[in-house]
């Protein structure tokens, strides 16, 4: 089953991440808070795979405990944690 952005969005809306896809020019992107929320911020010029990638990754630095998550979805957020 392939992994969209929609399926990683939807888990950052379930941690309460907003996420925001910006012009940032040189960066890639990547995870920050904002007073007490957090964000994750990506490059809107990347390729979608790109863009799966950076999600999936940032997620990996949060509790995903107690979500209910496919395991594909939960294997490629750990991969990319890892790298």
């Amino acid at each position: 089953m392939k992994i969209t952005l929609a399926d990683l969005e939807h888990i950052a809306k379930e941690l309460s991440i907003k996420v925001s896809y910006e012009d940032l020019k040189s960066s890639k992107g990547g995870s920050c808070r904002v007073l007490e929320a957090s964000r994750i911020i990506i490059n809107k010029h990347l390729q979608s795979t790109d863009k799966i990638n950076l999600l999936a990754k940032e997620l990996g630095k949060f509790d995903l405990g107690g979500l209910e998550i496919p395991d594909n979805v939960r294997k490629r957020i750990a991969r990319e944690a890892e790298e």
